[in-house]
Protein backbone atom coordinates (compact mmCIF):
# COMPACT_ATOMS: atom_id res chain seq x y z
CA UNK A 1 0.00 0.00 0.00
CA UNK A 2 0.78 3.77 -0.81
CA UNK A 3 2.33 5.79 1.68
CA UNK A 4 0.40 8.62 0.14
CA UNK A 5 -3.10 7.56 1.22
CA UNK A 6 -4.68 9.74 3.66
CA UNK A 7 -7.20 6.79 5.05
CA UNK A 8 -5.04 5.18 7.63
CA UNK A 9 -5.96 2.34 9.38
CA UNK A 10 -9.31 0.75 8.53
CA UNK A 11 -11.37 -0.16 11.67
CA UNK A 12 -12.00 -3.89 11.18
CA UNK A 13 -16.38 -4.17 12.20
CA UNK A 14 -16.90 -7.63 11.25
CA UNK A 15 -15.65 -10.37 9.07
CA UNK A 16 -16.83 -13.56 8.33
CA UNK A 17 -16.78 -16.39 6.01
CA UNK A 18 -19.17 -14.45 3.75
CA UNK A 19 -17.10 -11.22 3.99
CA UNK A 20 -16.24 -8.39 6.14
CA UNK A 21 -17.09 -4.79 7.01
CA UNK A 22 -14.66 -2.13 8.01
CA UNK A 23 -15.20 1.94 8.86
CA UNK A 24 -12.75 5.14 8.44
CA UNK A 25 -13.44 8.70 8.96
CA UNK A 26 -12.94 10.61 6.08
CA UNK A 27 -9.40 12.81 6.64
CA UNK A 28 -10.53 16.49 7.30
CA UNK A 29 -7.39 18.21 6.56
CA UNK A 30 -5.62 16.17 4.11
CA UNK A 31 -4.28 18.25 1.26
CA UNK A 32 -6.02 15.58 -1.62
CA UNK A 33 -9.60 16.28 0.13
CA UNK A 34 -8.88 20.01 -0.09
CA UNK A 35 -7.97 20.19 -3.45
CA UNK A 36 -10.79 17.71 -4.45
CA UNK A 37 -12.87 20.11 -5.88
CA UNK A 38 -12.00 23.63 -4.49
CA UNK A 39 -14.37 24.90 -2.63
CA UNK A 40 -16.00 22.21 -2.43
CA UNK A 41 -13.82 19.61 -0.65
CA UNK A 42 -14.95 15.63 -0.91
CA UNK A 43 -13.04 12.05 -1.01
CA UNK A 44 -12.15 11.57 -4.13
CA UNK A 45 -13.72 8.16 -5.25
CA UNK A 46 -10.86 6.20 -5.87
CA UNK A 47 -10.14 5.79 -1.80
CA UNK A 48 -13.15 4.08 -1.85
CA UNK A 49 -12.19 1.60 -4.29
CA UNK A 50 -9.29 1.41 -1.81
CA UNK A 51 -11.06 0.78 1.53
CA UNK A 52 -13.18 -1.98 -0.41
CA UNK A 53 -9.73 -3.33 -1.37
CA UNK A 54 -8.28 -3.18 1.77
CA UNK A 55 -11.99 -4.81 3.21
CA UNK A 56 -11.43 -7.72 0.84
CA UNK A 57 -7.58 -7.87 1.78
CA UNK A 58 -8.59 -7.82 5.64
CA UNK A 59 -11.29 -10.85 5.35
CA UNK A 60 -8.61 -12.64 2.81
CA UNK A 61 -5.87 -12.87 5.61
CA UNK A 62 -8.98 -14.92 7.95
CA UNK A 63 -10.42 -16.81 5.00
CA UNK A 64 -8.30 -18.02 2.27
CA UNK A 65 -6.11 -20.99 3.81
CA UNK A 66 -2.90 -21.61 2.37
CA UNK A 67 -2.14 -24.02 -0.56
CA UNK A 68 0.71 -25.83 -2.44
CA UNK A 69 3.38 -24.09 0.12
CA UNK A 70 1.81 -20.10 -0.51
CA UNK A 71 1.23 -17.78 2.42
CA UNK A 72 -2.67 -18.33 3.34
CA UNK A 73 -4.95 -15.12 2.95
CA UNK A 74 -2.78 -13.79 -0.22
CA UNK A 75 -4.98 -12.73 -2.55
CA UNK A 76 -4.76 -10.57 -6.26
CA UNK A 77 -7.04 -7.95 -7.83
CA UNK A 78 -7.65 -9.34 -11.29
CA UNK A 79 -10.29 -7.11 -12.04
CA UNK A 80 -12.60 -4.15 -10.95
CA UNK A 81 -16.30 -5.14 -12.84
CA UNK A 82 -18.29 -2.60 -11.48
CA UNK A 83 -17.73 1.14 -9.60
CA UNK A 84 -20.80 3.16 -9.22
CA UNK A 85 -20.67 6.48 -7.20
CA UNK A 86 -24.02 7.80 -5.99
CA UNK A 87 -23.17 10.61 -3.68
CA UNK A 88 -19.95 12.82 -2.34
CA UNK A 89 -17.61 11.43 0.87
CA UNK A 90 -17.29 14.60 3.27
CA UNK A 91 -14.40 15.73 5.28
CA UNK A 92 -15.27 14.14 8.83
CA UNK A 93 -17.80 11.78 7.09
CA UNK A 94 -17.69 7.74 8.63
CA UNK A 95 -17.47 5.87 6.33
CA UNK A 96 -18.55 2.06 6.18
CA UNK A 97 -17.31 -0.27 3.62
CA UNK A 98 -19.17 -3.78 3.74
CA UNK A 99 -18.04 -6.34 1.70
CA UNK A 100 -19.75 -9.61 0.68
CA UNK A 101 -18.37 -13.20 -1.27
CA UNK A 102 -20.82 -13.30 -3.75
CA UNK A 103 -19.42 -15.57 -6.45
CA UNK A 104 -16.31 -17.69 -7.48
CA UNK A 105 -16.79 -18.92 -10.96
CA UNK A 106 -13.96 -17.42 -12.00
CA UNK A 107 -12.41 -16.52 -8.61
CA UNK A 108 -13.61 -14.55 -5.97
CA UNK A 109 -15.98 -11.55 -7.14
CA UNK A 110 -16.72 -9.34 -3.88
CA UNK A 111 -19.77 -6.72 -4.00
CA UNK A 112 -18.68 -3.83 -1.78
CA UNK A 113 -21.30 -1.59 -0.88
CA UNK A 114 -19.87 1.67 0.76
CA UNK A 115 -22.07 4.01 2.90
CA UNK A 116 -21.75 7.09 5.11
CA UNK A 117 -24.54 7.98 7.52
CA UNK A 118 -26.27 9.55 4.55
CA UNK A 119 -26.62 6.46 2.81
CA UNK A 120 -25.25 4.79 -0.27
CA UNK A 121 -21.96 6.37 -1.56
CA UNK A 122 -20.61 3.18 -3.96
CA UNK A 123 -21.44 0.15 -5.39
CA UNK A 124 -18.41 -1.64 -6.02
CA UNK A 125 -17.42 -5.27 -7.92
CA UNK A 126 -13.76 -6.51 -7.70
CA UNK A 127 -12.65 -9.64 -8.79
CA UNK A 128 -9.83 -11.90 -7.33
CA UNK A 129 -7.53 -14.78 -7.29
CA UNK A 130 -6.03 -16.65 -4.94
CA UNK A 131 -2.25 -15.70 -4.84
CA UNK A 132 -1.07 -18.90 -5.73
CA UNK A 133 -3.46 -18.83 -9.07
CA UNK A 134 -5.81 -21.62 -7.81
CA UNK A 135 -9.59 -20.39 -7.59
CA UNK A 136 -10.80 -21.17 -4.40
CA UNK A 137 -14.86 -22.53 -3.72
CA UNK A 138 -16.28 -20.13 -1.43
CA UNK A 139 -16.86 -23.22 0.54
CA UNK A 140 -13.29 -23.63 1.26
CA UNK A 141 -13.21 -20.39 2.53
CA UNK A 142 -16.70 -21.30 4.91
CA UNK A 143 -14.51 -24.30 6.25
CA UNK A 144 -11.72 -21.84 6.78
CA UNK A 145 -12.98 -19.39 9.14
Amino acid sequence: MSAATPLGDLEVIRTGPQGAVTAFDAPVDDPVVAGHYPGFPVLPGVFLIEAADRTVRQWAHGNVPARDGAEGGEVDLVAMDRCRFHRPVFPGDRVLADVTVTDNAAGLLFRAAVATNRGKVADIRLRYRVRDGQEMDVREAEGAA
